[in-house]
């Protein structure tokens, strides 16, 4: 009895050699919306704990826990604890970011009085409202200014240098001198100092109750205020002091 041979089988090769290899992940090979969706609640839980408790009391665990997301993923997203630090600071600064913008954007022409004004109407309400974007930053600045990390330099140079830099070149024409002058640097603190009194402060909520401005009205009024104090002061100098320039 005769029979056919049967064909012998082909044997397949599995791509890359015959071994299995496991999908490439992260940046380089593309992340599943999974992923994205974790990456995200590790930032936005990021940047609430390191707020609230400052960098040096947050551990990894604790940002995992609650974020419910594997210990692993910060590794894998963000590299270490100060990598996710670095990133949630970022994003928030985004916010931030278009706020200093809209501060330094007085209309073309506008001479420096006006453009002083601006600032302050523009700087002093979006740090005073209760609830804006800017209050979990602002809250993470207390904390770098307690315990500063290894960010605390590049947080002043993305966050606060520039607007310091606009306000200077504005004080120093209202001054008529040069930006190196001494004069133009006090000015400016004395502005932002005057600004930055009026943050929301537990202490001073529990010492001094009602002494935020709380309204639209009053917020208005006390940036006005600020503004005008501030004009009065500059002009005061200009008539009595003499450029002072640091060597």
């Amino acid at each position: 009895m005769t029979g056919r041979r049967a064909a012998p089988r082909k044997k397949r090769k599995a791509a890359g050699g015959g071994r299995l290899r496991p999908v490439a992940r992260g940046p380089a090979g593309g992340r599943s919306p999974h992923d994205d969706e974790t990456r995200d609640r590790l930032l936005r839980t990021a940047l609430a704990l390191f707020a609230e408790r400052g960098f040096a009391k947050v551990t990894v665990r604790d940002i995992s826990r609650a974020a419910d997301a594997n210990v692993a993923a910060v590794s894998y997203h963000f590299g270490d604890k100060l990598g996710l630090y670095k990133e949630a600071v970022r994003n928030a600064l985004s916010g931030v970011r278009r706020s200093n913008d809209e501060t330094m954007s007085a209309p073309e022409g506008a001479s420096a009085e006006e453009r002083l004004r601006h600032y302050v109407r523009s700087y002093l309400p979006r740090i005073v409202r209760p609830g804006t974007e800017t209050e979990s930053i602002q809250k993470l600045m207390r904390q770098e200014m307690a315990e500063p990390t290894p960010a605390a330099r590049w947080i002043f140079e993305q966050m606060i240098l520039p607007r310091l830099r606009y306000l200077s070149g504005v004080v120093a024409e209202l001054l008529e001198c040069d930006e190196a002058d001494e004069r133009v640097g006090r000015c400016v603190i004395s502005v932002q100092s005057q600004c930055l009194f009026y943050l929301r402060d537990p202490f001073k909520s529990a010492v001094m109750p009602g002494w935020a401005p709380a309204d639209e009205p009053t917020i208005a009024a006390t940036a006005e205020h600020v503004a005008e104090f501030s004009l009065a002061g500059v002009r005061a100098m200009r008539k009595a002091a003499r450029p002072v320039t640091r060597a």
